[in-house]
C-alpha cells in the first residue's frame, strides 16, 4: 500500500521502499465544516479585482520556482517517478500558471455584446465567482493536476477547498504552505486530508458550489449522481484509452517514438496515456518490427539510467499485471527491461489482443500498449468507440484531407496530429472528455468560464421613455411590427 490510515492519522509510504515518509492528521468532521465555512464566509479574495488576482497567482508561481528543489524531492518521495518525469510535471505546471493568467485577463473581463435591433439597450456578460470550488485530485500527478484546477478556480474569483489523493497528499500540503507563507489569503485556498469519505462529504456539502474531480470513471459516476441531487455543477475529467492511429503514409520513426513516449511516460500512469495503437495494414509489419526492437532498449527501475519509474499504487500495479497476464495466454508479448522490484513493470507491447480481453475493454493505466491492425476506417472507428471512452486521441499521416475526415468522426475531447500528449501543456485550449471520459472542460477561456456564474445583463439607455410594447400601447404598434417582420426577416 502507498498510504495507511490508523487512529485518525494517515501515513504516506514511499512506493519503492514501502518506508514511511510522513504521518499526518486526517481531517475530522469538525475541521472539515470549519474549513468549508471559513472559505464560504471569507470575501477578501473574491473582492479582489481580476488584475489583482492575476498578480497574486504570478507571485505564487515565482515562489513555486524558488521552492523547485523541495517540490522535486517531495514528488520523488511519494511517487517514485523518474527525475525527468518530475521535471516535466513541474515545467507543465509552471507553464500553465504563467499562461492562464494572461488568458484570464481577457476571458473573465466583462464582455460587451450586440443588442441587435434594440439599439436603446446595452447588453453585456459578467463572469462572477460561483463561491467555493471543491477540487478532488488524483494520485498520478500530485502537482500538475490539482494546481491547474485550484489556480483556475482562484482566478475566477472562487475560494478553493482541495482534497488531494490520500496516496500522494504531501505535494499539496507543501503547495499550501508556500501559498500561506507567501500569498497570505489562507482561507481562500485550503486543504482537507482523508479518504473517499472526506471527498464524499465535500461533494455533498451545501456550502460547496461546484465540484472539479479528476479520477476514475467509476468514482466520477458516483460524484455525478451525488451532484445531481441538488443540480450542483461539476467538471469531471475521467479515464480513457486514448487511441493512436498510424496511417499508411505516416512517418514511421516519429510514430514509433510518439507511441512509446505517449504510452510509457510516467510509467503509463496518465489519463491521456496512449494505451492502444491502430496501424494501417500496409505498414503494420514494419511498425511492429521497429517498435519491438525499440522497446527492448527501454527499462523500468530506480537508477538514473532507467527510462520508466515506479508504479505509485499497489492496487493499480496489480491491475496492470492482471491485464498483461490475461493477454499473455493468447497474445504475443514483447517487453523491455525491469528491476527486480514489485513496484516496477517492464515497458510492454501486446500484439493483436482478443476483443474480449481486459486490456481492450478497460483502462490499463500502466506502461502497456496494445498494437492492432486495421484495413478501413469503418473498422477503425468501431474499435475506437467500443469502450465508450473519449478523452484523447492522436493520428499520424501526411494526407491532411483524410486525417481531418477521420478526426471529424472520432468522439473525443482532444486530438493531436502527428503529435502526442503535448496538447495538455497548452493552457489556451480546453481540456476534457466525452462519454465515459467525463463532462465539462478545464483550461483555456472555456475552462475559466466553467468556474463562473455567467450573468447576462441588459441595461436600458433612456429611462424617460416607455417601451412601445408595454400595456397601453398604441393600436398602430401591431401593424408596425407586422411590417417590420416582413421587411427585416424575409
Amino acid at each position: 500500500m502507498s498510504a495507511k490510515f490508523e487512529n485518525g492519522s494517515l501515513t504516506i509510504l514511499n512506493p519503492i521502499t514501502n518506508n514511511a515518509i510522513e504521518t499526518i492528521k486526517v481531517s475530522d468532521i469538525t475541521l472539515i465544516d470549519k474549513i468549508i465555512n471559513d472559505a464560504k464566509t471569507d470575501i477578501r479574495w473574491s473582492d479582489l479585482s481580476l488584475n489583482k488576482r492575476c498578480y497574486y497567482i504570478n507571485k505564487f508561481r515565482k515562489q513555486l520556482v524558488k521552492n523547485k528543489d523541495i517540490l522535486h524531492k517531495t514528488l520523488k518521495d511519494e511517487t517514485g517517478k523518474t527525475d525527468f518525469d518530475i521535471l516535466i510535471e513541474i515545467f507543465t505546471s509552471l507553464e500553465h500558471l504563467k499562461e492562464i493568467t494572461k488568458i484570464a485577463k481577457k476571458a473573465l473581463k466583462t464582455s460587451s455584446r450586440s443588442s441587435g435591433l434594440m439599439k436603446v439597450k446595452k447588453a453585456y456578460v459578467k463572469y462572477e465567482p460561483l463561491g467555493v470550488a471543491g477540487v478532488i485530485s488524483p494520485w498520478n500527478y500530485p502537482l500538475a493536476t490539482p494546481i491547474t484546477s485550484v489556480v483556475e478556480a482562484l482566478l475566477a474569483g472562487n475560494k478553493v477547498v482541495l482534497k488531494p489523493s490520500e496516496h500522494t497528499p504531501l505535494t499539496s500540503i507543501l503547495v499550501k504552505k508556500i501559498w500561506d507563507e507567501q500569498i497570505g489569503f489562507n482561507k481562500s485556498f485550503q486543504i482537507l486530508i482523508g479518504g473517499g469519505e472526506v471527498g464524499s462529504y465535500l461533494v455533498e456539502s451545501r456550502n460547496i458550489d461546484i465540484i472539479c474531480f479528476t479520477g476514475s470513471t467509476a468514482v466520477g459516476k458516483i460524484i455525478a449522481s451525488q451532484c445531481a441531487k441538488t443540480l450542483k455543477p461539476n467538471i469531471l475529467e475521467l479515464g480513457g484509452k486514448d487511441p493512436m492511429i498510424i496511417l499508411k503514409d505516416a512517418n514511421l520513426n516519429r510514430s514509433v517514438e510518439s507511441a512509446l513516449f505517449g504510452g510509457m511516460s510516467n510509467a503509463g500512469q496518465t489519463c491521456i496515456s496512449t494505451e492502444e495503437v491502430f496501424i494501417e495494414d500496409p505498414i503494420y509489419d514494419r511498425f511492429v518490427d521497429k517498435i519491438s526492437k525499440r522497446i527492448k532498449t527501454l527499462k523500468s527501475g530506480k537508477d538514473k539510467s532507467s527510462d520508466l519509474g515506479s508504479m505509485i499504487m499497489p492496487e493499480n500495479t496489480s491491475k496492470v499485471n492482471r491485464h498483461i497476464d490475461e493477454a499473455r495466454k493468447s497474445c504475443r508479448i514483447i517487453q523491455g527491461g525491469v528491476e527486480d522490484n514489485t513496484m516496477f513493470i517492464p515497458p510492454t507491447l501486446v500484439l493483436e489482443p482478443d476483443e474480449d480481453l481486459p486490456i481492450v475493454n478497460e483502462e490499463t493505466f500502466g506502461p502497456v500498449i496494445s498494437l492492432r491492425s486495421f484495413s478501413n476506417e469503418d473498422e477503425l472507428l468501431e474499435k475506437i468507440h467500443k469502450t465508450g471512452y473519449g478523452l484523447s486521441a492522436s493520428i499520424f499521416g501526411k494526407d491532411t484531407t483524410r486525417i481531418h475526415s477521420i478526426i471529424k468522426s472520432i468522439k473525443t475531447g482532444n486530438i493531436s496530429i502527428n503529435d502526442v500528449l503535448t496538447h495538455y501543456g497548452i493552457a489556451s485550449i480546453p481540456f476534457g472528455g466525452e462519454g465515459l471520459s467525463g463532462v465539462g472542460r478545464m483550461h483555456g477561456k472555456e475552462g475559466l468560464r466553467s468556474l463562473c456564474r455567467i450573468k447576462s445583463v441588459v441595461e436600458n439607455r433612456f429611462n424617460f421613455i416607455n417601451e412601445m410594447w408595454w400595456f397601453g400601447r398604441s393600436n398602430k404598434i401591431e401593424a408596425l411590427l407586422n411590417k417590420a417582420i416582413k421587411l427585416l426577416y424575409r
